[in-house]
């Protein structure tokens, strides 16, 4: 295991919760841990109007190939996966539809 795998273990151990991840292949869904994130988007136009948005983080070791469509159950809720923001080859962050 690299440095960088060992340090997104670390952080997932302190901040994730668990959750499930279906990649819509029809199998069963994974267990997995996710970090969660809310951001805001701000647009400027005429006038600023602010868009929140939720941002999942997971690990690839936990989860795998990358589908979009996706759908991750997090504390009840389920997350659609509307698409990829960042993969390192260690972590996905996803911008999901909540």
């Amino acid at each position: 295991m690299d440095l960088d795998q060992r340090a997104a273990e670390r952080a997932f151990r302190k901040w994730s919760k668990p959750a499930t991840y279906d990649d819509g292949s029809g199998g069963e869904p994974i267990d997995c841990r996710v970090i969660k994130d809310q951001e805001v988007d701000e647009f400027e136009e005429d006038e600023r109007v602010r868009v929140p948005r939720i941002e999942l983080s997971l690990l690839v070791s936990e989860v795998g190939v990358y589908s979009s469509g996706a759908v991750i159950t997090l504390g009840g809720v389920e997350y659609r996966v509307r698409k990829r923001l960042v993969d390192d080859g260690v972590v996905w962050r996803v911008q999901v539809d909540g």
